[in-house]
């Protein structure tokens, strides 16, 4: 009896020392995950990267690029005529807003993110094209009226950077079927932002840079123009119409 007690006491003993100097993994925190928006239907918290949207037993996670939402509004029965999103009706969807970005989602009759853009940061007409991206948004009244692809410089520094301004717009600037396709809208861009070369006297009054249509629609989406925004036509005729003159265009390398 008194030889078991004593094996009992030194498999507890043994069991304690290897429970001490067990070095067991790192425990890594789990990151607290921030309401963004609750109704009765929604509850929507952003964790990290990525915003998570609950309905019922359903959860369904975009990724994002923003730290902080400043606003979230749902949007229903929004027709094809009406922003933000021409061209795309909803249902039931969500606008989140952010400081940098704001995020389109389509709540119904799936969750799926529709599109994230930039914040123009102005109700006068803008455009903001993204180089490595290859996307061009147009915003009035402080919404985005569409999203484009197009077509940027083949080589990084070609496309200039900047904030410029259209300061004169031609149909057909070349006749039918040309390079520059059937409308231009000409960027004035300063000496010091044209990279291609020294105090050309065509860039700063708007006749070297900027955003027409194309007779080669192939190269759309890609790194293959000379330093101007090329579109589709069809896109360029509808860009042409809805910009006025003086609309800023921000063109930045990435978002």
């Amino acid at each position: 009896m008194k030889t078991r007690y004593m094996a009992l006491f030194l498999t507890i003993f043994l069991l304690f020392f290897f429970w001490q100097h067990l070095q067991l993994p790192a425990m890594k925190p789990l990151s607290r995950a921030k309401l963004v928006y609750r109704d009765a239907k929604y509850t929507v918290y952003r964790q990290a990267n990525q915003v998570i949207i609950k309905k019922g037993f359903q959860k369904t996670t975009v990724q994002v690029s923003e730290n902080t939402f400043l606003k979230a509004a749902v949007i229903k029965n929004k027709t094809p005529e009406q922003p933000p999103m021409k061209d795309v009706d909803i249902k039931e969807g969500l606008l989140l807003a952010g400081k940098e970005n704001s995020y389109l989602i389509r709540l119904e009759p799936e969750i799926k993110l529709i599109t994230g853009y930039p914040n123009p940061g102005t109700d006068q007409p803008k455009i903001i094209i993204l180089k490595d991206s290859n996307l061009l948004f147009f915003y009035s009244q402080g919404q985005l009226i569409k999203k484009y692809r197009v077509a940027t410089g083949k080589k990084e520094y070609y496309t200039p950077e900047g904030t410029f301004k259209i300061v004169n717009k031609l149909s057909f600037p070349a006749g039918q079927d040309s390079l520059y396709g059937t409308r231009w809208m000409g960027l004035a861009v300063p000496d010091d932002k044209d990279k291609r070369a020294d105090h050309d006297a065509r860039a700063p009054v708007g006749h070297k840079y900027g955003i027409h249509g194309t007779n080669e629609p192939a190269s759309i989406g890609r790194d293959a123009s000379g330093g101007c925004i090329r579109l589709n036509n069809r896109d360029a005729e509808e860009l042409y119409s809805m910009v006025p003159l003086g609309t800023q265009v921000e063109i930045r390398n990435k978002s």
